[in-house]
């Protein structure tokens, strides 16, 4: 009988992860279709998985660029997201949330659909803001694999001001896009 429990558990927990695996990747397939949208040319996971100290996994220090910043207010985006009471399960995560979206390629530009629910569209808009403001950044490739050491602590200075100045107003034009 423990034989038999064991193994219904074992298959559970195969089944949350093969699950949870399956929409963690389509969920990023979503995220580097729309940056493929708006950069044709571009390698998402070569170009952005690992540039300056805020693309990627994790972040710390202040963005080294303009592309950095993109990244930095994406990830306060997904913050803000996991935040939101719409946004309360394991399955709105927005590292594994599912959402609709089209590409126009004529004009290189993503639209989040109508009909997703709340929590939906407002990741969905982190992620198309997140691809139009790389569309529009400088790329340094001296930044791509940059050393986390190379990341200073934000401190206070002018910079830190303009990143907050930067992240408050493409904040706003997230918040204003997701509810019209």
């Amino acid at each position: 009988r423990a034989t038999i429990t064991s193994l219904v558990c074992l298959l559970v927990c195969l089944l949350v992860g093969w699950l949870y695996a399956d929409w963690s990747e389509r969920s990023l397939l979503q995220f580097r279709a729309m940056i493929k949208c708006v950069l044709p040319n571009s390698s998402p996971l070569e170009d952005f998985a690992d540039y300056g100290c805020y693309c990627g996994f994790g972040g710390q220090g202040t963005p080294v660029d303009q592309l950095d910043q993109c990244c930095f207010v994406h990830d306060h985006c997904y913050s803000m997201a996991s935040n939101l009471s719409s946004c309360d399960s394991l399955l709105d995560s927005p590292y594994v949330n599912i959402y609709d979206f089209r590409c126009d390629s004529a004009t290189n530009t993503v639209t989040c659909m109508s009909d997703n629910k709340e929590c939906d569209m407002f990741i969905c808009e982190c992620d198309r803001v997140a691809s139009a403001c790389f569309g529009v950044a400088p790329y340094n490739v001296s930044n791509n694999h940059l050393s986390s050491s190379l990341c200073k602590s934000a401190s206070g200075g002018s910079s830190s001001s303009a990143l907050t100045t930067v992240s408050f107003a493409l904040i706003l034009v997230l918040k204003l896009t997701s509810t019209a």
